[in-house]
């Protein structure tokens, strides 16, 4: 037992010095998919909040500025409740890499690197489902860091996320007037398919990358038209009434703040809000299928899972590099977002609502006044108890007592 344990730790460390290389190491010689294998070698307990995490940050930050880039790590407190009621204090926090180079306005590209609480009751598998996007993630990161871009290039890595579903994306680590484009990567090959979701209205630099995808003849696939929208709380920082497949991650925040994203999405993507990763499986985070081997055996192999995170990884090198992206970026700037859309349609119903309860008042009080008008004339007179005919029977009373005084009189024509 204890061989096998210096085993594994002497293979673990080389292959922390392999990936840590940095500008030595060959690029090439890593892909994606071997980069993840290696993330979840050294790191496959990261549940949340715990020093497994703290330790996979760890490492991220080391390989970033291997890469080159400057790293910060901002801290993070979570306030809790453990079993037996007493308040705990977590710490977390994220693993940002930015290569300054002198652009101004930076394309930040990032994904989740922790783990997840266990789903079921045999465990949490090794994280792989996150690991693939943090392998594809690191490989990205190498290849643009000595590269010359029309932006700064942003790295980051999210910590903490599964605790609430709350991101304060204002102090996400950079000044949010500086990025351009955000892009996160979503449990990409952990599931049926890869898609590119942009937003739910048409916008230029979806477009654009659409049209990357479509040069490089990838099998990144286009989300549904119709999408359910299903009702999902994130927080109170949260922009959307609404929630899908392509808004269940960081990226509904960073749209949120009218920042242009997009979001490359491992899934079982149907018309009926589709949050789920294999339609065969359903959700596999957190349990004990969230491994490596579960994940390309569901693939079809591992030769499939490599070649789906590097076209990914491609594409947005690609995208990233494109001369039309500028140009797209600022046309989609002054786009409507479906955030706004949303935000405004939710005024705007509001509003209809308020103007409609308005009308109804207001018809409701016209009518009752018109009633009311109705009854004062066509009142009838002596409404109360008394006998209506009281006038016409005092006259006939009188008529009767003339008559006893007649009584004599020939002169009565209605005698009989």
């Amino acid at each position: 037992m204890k061989k096998a344990f210096v085993i594994l730790m002497i293979f673990a460390i080389l292959l922390t010095l392999t990936l840590s290389a940095g500008a030595t190491a060959s690029a090439e010689g890593m892909s994606p998919y071997d980069r993840a294998v290696a993330y979840t070698l050294l790191h496959a307990r990261r549940d949340i909040l715990s020093g497994g995490a703290a330790a996979a940050g760890a490492t991220l930050s080391t390989l970033l500025a291997g890469y080159g880039y400057d790293v910060s790590t901002p801290q993070f407190s979570y306030y809790g409740e453990t079993s037996t009621g007493s308040k705990v204090s977590y710490d977390y926090k994220h693993v940002l890499g930015y290569k300054d180079k002198g652009k101004g306005k930076c394309v930040l590209i990032g994904c989740y690197y922790g783990g997840y609480e266990p789903q079921d009751s045999y465990g949490v598998g090794t994280g792989a489902s996150v690991a693939l996007s943090v392998g594809t993630l690191l490989y990205i990161a190498e290849q643009l860091a000595p590269l010359s871009l029309d932006y700064d290039v942003a790295i980051a890595f999210w910590g903490g996320l599964e605790i609430g579903g709350d991101f304060n994306v204002s102090k996400c680590g950079i000044d949010l007037d500086r990025i351009a484009l955000y892009i996160d990567l979503d449990c990409i090959a952990a599931g049926d398919n890869d898609y590119l979701y942009a937003d739910d209205v048409p916008r230029a630099h979806g477009e654009y990358f659409r049209s990357v995808i479509e040069e490089f003849g990838a099998e990144i696939l286009e989300p549904p038209v119709f999408k359910r929208q299903a009702a999902l709380s994130f927080g109170e920082n949260d922009p959307y009434s609404y929630t899908h497949l392509g808004l269940i991650s960081v990226t509904r925040y960073f749209m949120g703040a009218e920042i242009p994203s997009l979001n490359f999405v491992g899934g079982a993507w149907t018309a009926d809000c589709g949050l789920s990763r294999y339609a065969s499986r359903g959700d596999i985070e957190g349990s004990s299928l969230d491994t490596i081997e579960t994940i390309d055996g569901l693939n079809g192999g591992a030769d499939k899972t490599a070649a789906r995170l590097l076209t990914v990884a491609n594409v947005i090198l690609a995208g990233v590099q494109g001369e039309g992206l500028s140009d797209a970026l600022t046309e989609a700037a002054g786009e409507t977002s479906s955030a706004s859309l949303d935000n405004d349609l939710a005024f705007y119903l509001v509003s209809m609502i308020g103007t409609a309860i308005l009308i109804g008042v207001l018809i409701f009080l016209f009518v009752k006044q018109g009633k009311d008008r109705r009854e004062r004339v066509w009142e009838v007179p002596h409404a109360d108890d008394r006998d209506p005919f009281e006038e016409f029977g005092g006259r006939i009373e009188d008529d009767r007592s003339d008559e006893g005084d007649r009584s004599g009189s020939d002169d009565d024509v209605f005698r009989f």
